[in-house]
This record gives C-alpha cells, sequence and structure tokens, in this order.
C-alpha cells in the first residue's frame, strides 16, 4: 500500500507528524507495510516556483493507492493561491468525482449521552470534478425514463448520487439513509422519489427531511444517520454546521473518489497561523483518514482499532484543548498509537 501525503499549509506538518506515527505503529503492531510519499503544495512552493501543482502529481498519485491531502489556506495573498483551486485542478486531474464528508460526532463534549457515535456522511457529486456518470444500476430503477429535474439539480447529479448511496448501502458500511431537499425536490413527481422508494422496498432505513428539520434534528441527536443524501449547496452548509457542533474542526475529513476507486482524503483543520508550531491542531480526523484510507484497502478490522482508539481517547478528555481538553497534538498521537499497541490480535 501507498499514500502519496501533501501537508498543505498551516499545520499541514505536524498533522503529517501524527500520520507517520500511526502508520509506524500500524507496521509495528499488525505487519502491515504503508509506504508512503510526499510532494510540496504549499504557499512557499507556490511563491517560489509560481506553479500550482506540481507536474510529478500526476505520476506519484498514478503510483499511490490514495492521496493525503492536509490544510489549505484561503488567507493567501497570492492570487490564485487557495484551496478551491487547488482540489479543483487535483479532482480534475485524477477523475474524482464523487464527493463525501466525513464527521465524528463527539457527544460527550456536548452532553449527549449515546450508545452509538457514529460517523455522519453527507454524500453529492463532487462539483469540482469535470464529468459525472449518468448511468445507474439496470437493476436500481425502472425502465421509465427518469423525469428532467428543475433548475436545483440535474437528472445526471441525482442518478450518480443515487448510485453511490447504493454502493455504500450494499457494501454494509451504511443502512440508515437520510435523504435532506428543498422542498421542491419532493414532490410527487419528483425523479428523486422513485429511486428512494427502491431502496426502501430493499428494506433501507429511508427518512425524508427538508432542510430546516434537518438542521434542527441534528443538532438535538447527532449520532442518529449513517448517510445523508443531498445536494449543493446545503452539503457546504451542513459540513460547517456539523464542524462547529463537534466543536473543533479538526475532528472531521473530506473524501473524493473517482469510479476506479482512487481516493483523496482532505483534512478539514484551519490552516491559519495561530494553530502553528503551538502544538495545538487536532489530529482526530487526521487519523481517522487512514482509519478509513484501511477500510477501502478491505481492512476493515484494522480500521475498527484505530476507530476504538479514538473512541478510548474522547472518553478519557484526551482532546485537544480548542474541544475543551488540555492535550496537545504529539500527546494525542502518542496515547492513540499505544492504546492501538494493545490491539495485536486483530488480524
Amino acid at each position: 500500500m501507498k499514500i502519496l501525503l501533501i501537508p498543505g499549509d498551516g499545520v499541514g506538518n505536524e498533522l503529517v507528524a501524527e500520520v507517520h506515527k500511526l502508520i509506524a505503529t500500524i507496521d509495528s503492531v499488525f505487519g502491515l507495510k504503508i509506504n508512503t510519499q510526499s510532494l510540496d503544495i504549499s504557499e512557499f512552493h507556490f511563491r517560489e516556483t509560481n506553479i500550482l501543482i506540481p507536474k510529478g502529481l500526476q505520476k506519484m498519485a498514478e503510483e499511490a493507492n490514495s492521496i493525503w491531502l492536509g490544510p489549505i489556506t484561503n488567507q493567501s495573498k497570492l492570487n490564485g493561491y487557495n484551496q478551491k483551486n487547488i482540489v479543483q485542478q487535483i479532482c480534475s486531474e485524477q477523475e474524482l468525482e464523487f464527493f463525501y464528508r466525513n464527521y465524528k460526532p463527539i457527544p460527550s463534549l456536548q452532553k449527549i449521552q449515546t450508545d452509538n457515535p457514529i460517523d455522519v456522511l453527507l454524500i453529492e457529486s463532487n462539483f469540482y470534478s469535470h464529468t459525472v456518470p449518468s448511468e445507474l444500476p439496470a437493476t436500481f430503477v425502472s425502465d421509465q425514463k427518469l423525469n428532467m429535474m428543475t433548475t436545483y439539480f440535474s437528472q445526471s447529479h441525482m442518478e450518480s448520487i443515487f448510485a453511490e448511496a447504493q454502493k455504500i448501502i450494499e457494501s454494509g458500511q451504511r443502512n440508515k439513509l437520510l435523504i435532506v431537499l428543498p422542498d421542491e425536490l419532493k414532490q410527487k413527481d419528483s425523479p428523486w422519489i422513485e429511486p428512494a422508494n427502491q431502496l426502501a422496498e430493499r428494506g433501507i432505513h429511508i427518512q425524508w427531511s427538508a432542510v430546516d428539520q434537518f438542521f434542527y434534528n441534528i443538532l438535538r441527536k447527532p449520532d442518529q444517520l449513517d448517510l445523508v443524501v443531498t445536494v449543493s449547496p446545503y452539503g457546504r452548509i451542513f459540513s460547517k454546521m456539523i464542524s462547529s457542533l463537534e466543536g473543533g474542526l479538526g475532528a472531521g475529513f473530506e473524501t473524493f473518489r473517482s469510479k476506479n476507486n482512487q481516493i483523496m482524503f482532505q483534512i478539514m483543520h484551519p490552516a491559519s497561523s495561530r494553530f502553528v508550531g503551538k502544538d495545538a491542531a487536532d489530529p482526530i480526523g487526521a487519523i481517522l483518514s487512514i482509519a478509513a484510507f484501511l477500510e477501502s484497502q478491505n481492512k476493515p478490522l484494522i480500521s475498527a482499532a484505530i476507530r476504538n482508539v479514538i473512541e478510548d481517547a474522547i472518553s478519557a478528555a484526551w482532546v485537544t484543548r480548542d474541544l475543551g481538553g488540555s492535550m496537545g497534538t504529539i500527546e494525542i498521537g502518542d496515547f492513540i498509537c499505544s492504546k492501538l499497541s494493545g490491539k495485536s490480535t486483530i488480524a
């Protein structure tokens, strides 16, 4: 296995250090070798070269099973250097078409009692990509052609989202589906209705929610969902809201995937200089992204072990100061790796 690491800006190098520490622990404990390569796509690199994406990215990405992208600043004074341009170019070059937002609700920090601190996965078509597939599996829709969508969303986008939802559900990773749509898209003649009904007929637990209802429900009970299917621009709004609910932006990550299962993980942590060099960055999202990578490589037990030790860290209040704890980046990484070392019986 190989991961291409792109630290980015701000605390990116500090988060990469914790990823290296985790990878070394995985090798030591489970005997699983994960090779890494690094590529500089930082603001400093752009200032020196005026090159946004180095030419070496294509070859290095082809050799890797996954790309790991750290925080990218949106506060640069350099024209053209920002997160959107970098992510858009990488997604276009690598044909990364599906866009997910992965969150780890931390109910203990919100004084919400739960036995199921599950990931919330928001999924929509990646608007950074240059193409969107337009076919659904033949078993997924009836012979009747789906009606053309309103100006809110095109048919091809709708189809690609439901196809991805079906794939995730069939993999067994998720079984509760929430569809969050503007009221206009929930009418009986909407093309969203038929594929959703077919999922329901197969025993998938489906809820429909208007946008305002979703906001209320996620605040009331943030661990109730497995999979959220939505449309732009609500996904972006939801992602900011859920990140705030968690208490810190470092606890989540975004996933971009191509049709041939090439994956990029982007860590959702502020690139602000106020975190740099202060041992203050939250590494939970960076570590969870490696768990997600292992799951994509058919190593679910090791992935689950990492998730479990993160739960242990949260339960022990080993979290960064922005989440109400007193620990630093390095201490949390050490704690997680130490706990993981006790999981050596996992195959």
